[in-house]
Protein backbone atom coordinates (compact mmCIF):
# COMPACT_ATOMS: atom_id res chain seq x y z
CA UNK A 1 0.00 0.00 0.00
CA UNK A 2 1.37 3.39 -0.93
CA UNK A 3 1.96 5.83 1.90
CA UNK A 4 -0.75 8.53 1.98
CA UNK A 5 1.71 11.29 2.83
CA UNK A 6 3.71 10.48 -0.32
CA UNK A 7 0.55 10.48 -2.45
CA UNK A 8 -0.67 13.72 -0.97
CA UNK A 9 2.66 15.54 -1.30
CA UNK A 10 2.93 14.44 -4.92
CA UNK A 11 -0.54 15.85 -5.61
CA UNK A 12 0.33 18.98 -3.67
CA UNK A 13 3.47 19.63 -5.70
CA UNK A 14 1.55 19.08 -8.92
CA UNK A 15 -1.23 21.42 -7.80
CA UNK A 16 1.23 24.18 -6.82
CA UNK A 17 2.04 24.72 -10.48
CA UNK A 18 -1.50 25.91 -11.06
CA UNK A 19 -2.70 27.43 -7.79
CA UNK A 20 -0.01 27.97 -5.19
CA UNK A 21 -2.15 30.46 -3.25
CA UNK A 22 -5.35 28.39 -3.28
CA UNK A 23 -6.55 27.67 0.24
CA UNK A 24 -9.57 27.11 2.48
CA UNK A 25 -10.39 28.38 5.96
CA UNK A 26 -13.15 27.56 8.39
CA UNK A 27 -12.85 29.98 11.30
CA UNK A 28 -14.94 30.31 14.46
CA UNK A 29 -15.09 33.29 16.82
CA UNK A 30 -17.05 33.02 20.08
CA UNK A 31 -18.80 36.34 20.77
CA UNK A 32 -20.65 35.46 23.95
CA UNK A 33 -23.77 33.75 25.29
CA UNK A 34 -27.46 34.54 25.11
CA UNK A 35 -29.91 32.68 27.33
CA UNK A 36 -27.09 30.25 28.08
CA UNK A 37 -26.41 29.48 24.38
CA UNK A 38 -23.04 30.22 22.78
CA UNK A 39 -23.02 32.86 20.01
CA UNK A 40 -20.47 32.02 17.30
CA UNK A 41 -19.30 34.00 14.27
CA UNK A 42 -18.40 31.65 11.39
CA UNK A 43 -16.19 32.40 8.38
CA UNK A 44 -16.01 29.87 5.56
CA UNK A 45 -13.77 31.23 2.82
CA UNK A 46 -11.71 30.05 -0.14
CA UNK A 47 -8.53 31.83 -1.23
CA UNK A 48 -8.07 32.06 -4.98
CA UNK A 49 -6.02 33.78 -7.64
CA UNK A 50 -7.51 36.34 -10.01
CA UNK A 51 -6.22 38.47 -12.88
CA UNK A 52 -7.99 41.08 -15.02
CA UNK A 53 -8.44 38.39 -17.67
CA UNK A 54 -9.65 35.96 -15.01
CA UNK A 55 -6.81 33.63 -15.96
CA UNK A 56 -4.44 32.09 -13.44
CA UNK A 57 -1.53 31.76 -15.86
CA UNK A 58 -0.59 33.21 -19.20
CA UNK A 59 -1.46 30.71 -21.87
CA UNK A 60 1.57 28.66 -22.88
CA UNK A 61 4.01 30.86 -21.01
CA UNK A 62 4.16 28.91 -17.74
CA UNK A 63 4.55 32.16 -15.76
CA UNK A 64 2.16 34.13 -13.61
CA UNK A 65 0.48 37.27 -14.90
CA UNK A 66 1.96 40.46 -13.43
CA UNK A 67 -1.50 41.70 -12.42
CA UNK A 68 -2.33 38.71 -10.28
CA UNK A 69 -4.54 39.24 -7.21
CA UNK A 70 -4.88 36.95 -4.20
CA UNK A 71 -8.46 37.09 -2.94
CA UNK A 72 -10.84 35.49 -0.42
CA UNK A 73 -14.41 34.58 -1.28
CA UNK A 74 -17.09 32.99 0.88
CA UNK A 75 -19.70 33.49 3.60
CA UNK A 76 -19.99 35.04 7.06
CA UNK A 77 -22.71 33.78 9.39
CA UNK A 78 -23.80 34.14 12.98
CA UNK A 79 -24.82 31.00 14.85
CA UNK A 80 -26.17 29.91 18.19
CA UNK A 81 -24.89 26.63 19.61
CA UNK A 82 -27.76 24.38 20.70
CA UNK A 83 -27.16 20.83 21.94
CA UNK A 84 -23.55 21.09 20.69
CA UNK A 85 -24.75 21.93 17.16
CA UNK A 86 -24.50 25.25 15.34
CA UNK A 87 -27.93 26.65 14.45
CA UNK A 88 -28.04 29.59 12.03
CA UNK A 89 -29.13 32.87 13.63
CA UNK A 90 -28.47 35.25 10.72
CA UNK A 91 -26.53 35.29 7.46
CA UNK A 92 -24.23 38.32 7.33
CA UNK A 93 -23.64 37.92 3.61
CA UNK A 94 -21.03 36.91 1.08
CA UNK A 95 -17.66 38.57 0.60
CA UNK A 96 -15.00 38.75 -2.08
CA UNK A 97 -11.98 40.72 -0.90
CA UNK A 98 -8.27 41.20 -1.48
CA UNK A 99 -5.96 39.36 0.88
CA UNK A 100 -3.99 42.59 1.32
CA UNK A 101 -7.19 44.28 2.57
CA UNK A 102 -8.32 41.38 4.73
CA UNK A 103 -8.38 43.04 8.16
CA UNK A 104 -9.85 46.35 7.02
CA UNK A 105 -12.52 44.61 4.90
CA UNK A 106 -13.48 42.20 7.69
CA UNK A 107 -13.77 44.84 10.41
CA UNK A 108 -17.32 46.04 9.49
CA UNK A 109 -18.60 42.43 9.53
CA UNK A 110 -17.10 41.79 12.96
CA UNK A 111 -18.54 45.04 14.30
CA UNK A 112 -21.97 44.16 12.91
CA UNK A 113 -21.81 40.67 14.46
CA UNK A 114 -20.83 42.07 17.86
CA UNK A 115 -23.61 44.65 17.65
CA UNK A 116 -26.22 41.96 16.88
CA UNK A 117 -24.93 39.65 19.63
CA UNK A 118 -24.86 42.41 22.26
CA UNK A 119 -28.60 43.03 21.78
CA UNK A 120 -29.60 39.41 22.37
CA UNK A 121 -31.46 38.65 25.62
CA UNK A 122 -29.31 38.03 28.72
CA UNK A 123 -26.15 38.54 26.67
CA UNK A 124 -22.77 37.79 28.26
CA UNK A 125 -19.66 38.79 26.33
CA UNK A 126 -16.86 36.32 25.54
CA UNK A 127 -13.51 37.56 26.83
CA UNK A 128 -10.40 36.27 25.06
CA UNK A 129 -8.08 35.55 27.97
CA UNK A 130 -5.07 33.92 26.34
CA UNK A 131 -3.78 32.63 23.02
CA UNK A 132 -0.83 30.53 21.91
CA UNK A 133 0.27 31.08 18.32
CA UNK A 134 2.20 28.22 16.68
CA UNK A 135 2.11 29.22 12.99
CA UNK A 136 2.20 25.55 11.92
CA UNK A 137 5.39 24.75 13.82
CA UNK A 138 5.15 21.21 15.19
CA UNK A 139 7.76 22.00 17.85
CA UNK A 140 5.38 24.59 19.31
CA UNK A 141 4.90 24.33 23.09
CA UNK A 142 1.33 25.68 23.21
CA UNK A 143 -0.52 22.73 21.66
CA UNK A 144 -0.06 18.96 21.66
CA UNK A 145 -1.41 16.80 18.83
CA UNK A 146 -1.92 13.19 19.91
CA UNK A 147 -2.63 10.01 17.93
CA UNK A 148 -4.25 6.91 19.39
CA UNK A 149 -2.98 4.61 16.62
CA UNK A 150 -4.83 1.52 17.85
CA UNK A 151 -8.20 3.25 17.51
CA UNK A 152 -7.24 5.79 14.83
CA UNK A 153 -8.40 8.58 17.15
CA UNK A 154 -6.92 12.09 17.12
CA UNK A 155 -6.75 14.73 19.82
CA UNK A 156 -5.49 18.19 20.64
CA UNK A 157 -4.76 19.66 24.03
CA UNK A 158 -3.55 23.01 25.29
CA UNK A 159 -0.32 23.12 27.26
CA UNK A 160 -1.40 26.19 29.20
CA UNK A 161 -0.98 25.61 32.92
CA UNK A 162 -4.14 24.05 34.33
CA UNK A 163 -5.45 22.84 30.96
CA UNK A 164 -2.86 20.20 29.99
CA UNK A 165 -5.08 17.19 30.69
CA UNK A 166 -8.22 18.46 28.94
CA UNK A 167 -7.76 16.84 25.53
CA UNK A 168 -10.21 17.48 22.71
CA UNK A 169 -11.16 15.14 19.86
CA UNK A 170 -10.37 16.54 16.39
CA UNK A 171 -13.53 16.73 14.22
CA UNK A 172 -12.70 16.71 10.51
CA UNK A 173 -15.48 18.42 8.56
CA UNK A 174 -17.02 16.98 5.40
CA UNK A 175 -15.68 19.99 3.47
CA UNK A 176 -12.13 19.26 4.64
CA UNK A 177 -12.40 15.57 3.81
CA UNK A 178 -13.97 16.24 0.41
CA UNK A 179 -11.10 18.49 -0.63
CA UNK A 180 -8.56 15.81 0.25
CA UNK A 181 -10.65 13.17 -1.48
CA UNK A 182 -10.66 15.28 -4.64
CA UNK A 183 -6.86 15.46 -4.51
CA UNK A 184 -5.97 11.89 -3.58
CA UNK A 185 -8.99 10.02 -5.05
CA UNK A 186 -9.22 8.12 -1.77
CA UNK A 187 -12.73 7.93 -0.22
CA UNK A 188 -12.00 10.32 2.66
CA UNK A 189 -15.64 11.34 3.03
CA UNK A 190 -16.15 7.83 4.44
CA UNK A 191 -13.32 8.55 6.86
CA UNK A 192 -13.97 5.91 9.53
CA UNK A 193 -14.15 3.13 6.94
CA UNK A 194 -10.97 3.85 4.99
CA UNK A 195 -7.78 2.03 5.89
CA UNK A 196 -6.50 2.92 9.36
CA UNK A 197 -3.06 3.64 7.92
CA UNK A 198 -4.59 6.33 5.70
CA UNK A 199 -6.39 7.89 8.66
CA UNK A 200 -3.18 8.07 10.69
CA UNK A 201 -1.08 9.38 7.79
CA UNK A 202 -3.74 12.00 7.11
CA UNK A 203 -3.60 13.33 10.67
CA UNK A 204 0.20 13.51 10.48
CA UNK A 205 -0.17 16.08 7.69
CA UNK A 206 -1.71 18.61 10.09
CA UNK A 207 0.14 21.12 12.26
CA UNK A 208 -0.95 23.40 15.12
CA UNK A 209 -1.78 26.99 14.19
CA UNK A 210 -3.17 28.35 17.46
CA UNK A 211 -5.24 27.80 20.59
CA UNK A 212 -7.46 30.53 22.09
CA UNK A 213 -9.03 30.44 25.54
CA UNK A 214 -12.20 32.44 26.24
CA UNK A 215 -14.20 33.02 29.41
CA UNK A 216 -17.93 33.73 29.20
CA UNK A 217 -19.33 34.39 32.63
CA UNK A 218 -18.36 31.27 34.58
CA UNK A 219 -17.82 29.15 31.46
CA UNK A 220 -14.48 28.48 29.74
CA UNK A 221 -14.09 27.44 26.11
CA UNK A 222 -11.06 26.84 23.93
CA UNK A 223 -10.82 27.23 20.17
CA UNK A 224 -8.17 25.15 18.39
CA UNK A 225 -6.87 25.86 14.90
CA UNK A 226 -4.90 23.29 12.93
CA UNK A 227 -3.81 23.36 9.30
CA UNK A 228 -1.84 21.70 6.55
CA UNK A 229 -0.26 22.70 3.26
CA UNK A 230 3.03 23.71 1.68
CA UNK A 231 5.45 25.55 4.00
CA UNK A 232 8.26 26.04 1.48
CA UNK A 233 7.67 29.80 1.26
CA UNK A 234 6.05 30.36 4.64
CA UNK A 235 8.06 32.77 6.78
CA UNK A 236 6.09 33.21 10.01
CA UNK A 237 7.48 31.58 13.15
CA UNK A 238 5.90 30.44 16.40
CA UNK A 239 5.48 32.88 19.27
CA UNK A 240 7.75 32.50 22.25
CA UNK A 241 5.12 33.09 24.92
CA UNK A 242 1.39 33.10 25.54
CA UNK A 243 -0.21 36.25 24.20
CA UNK A 244 -2.60 38.46 26.16
CA UNK A 245 -5.07 40.17 23.81
CA UNK A 246 -5.69 43.88 23.31
CA UNK A 247 -9.32 43.92 24.44
CA UNK A 248 -9.80 47.53 23.33
CA UNK A 249 -9.72 46.65 19.64
CA UNK A 250 -12.09 44.32 17.77
CA UNK A 251 -9.43 44.20 15.04
CA UNK A 252 -7.31 42.07 17.38
CA UNK A 253 -9.84 39.23 17.05
CA UNK A 254 -9.81 39.23 13.25
CA UNK A 255 -7.80 36.38 11.79
CA UNK A 256 -8.21 33.45 9.45
CA UNK A 257 -6.16 34.35 6.39
CA UNK A 258 -2.99 32.81 7.79
CA UNK A 259 -3.25 29.64 5.68
CA UNK A 260 -0.41 27.71 4.07
CA UNK A 261 0.00 27.61 0.31
CA UNK A 262 -2.50 25.25 -1.27
CA UNK A 263 -3.61 24.41 2.25
CA UNK A 264 -6.46 24.31 4.69
CA UNK A 265 -7.05 25.46 8.23
CA UNK A 266 -10.06 24.96 10.42
CA UNK A 267 -11.26 25.76 13.92
CA UNK A 268 -13.08 23.60 16.43
CA UNK A 269 -14.44 24.41 19.86
CA UNK A 270 -13.90 22.69 23.19
CA UNK A 271 -16.38 23.51 25.97
CA UNK A 272 -14.83 22.99 29.39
Amino acid sequence: MKNLIFIFLFCLLYAKIFACSAAYQYSLFPLGKSMGQLIILELELNRYISTPENQIMEMGAGTFNNNIEVRWKGSIKLYQMEMNKLVLYTDLGSIDLLDDDYYEAMLPFFKKAYNIASKMPMYEEAILENSGICHYDRTCDFITLTIDEENAAFYTSSNEKGYENKKCSVPFSMETLQKVENTTKIKFTDFKNIDKEYQIDFFKLWSPQSVRRYNIGEQTIQVYTIGRGDKSRYIKTKNNKWERPNLESIAYYIQGNDVLYHGQRFDFIQIL
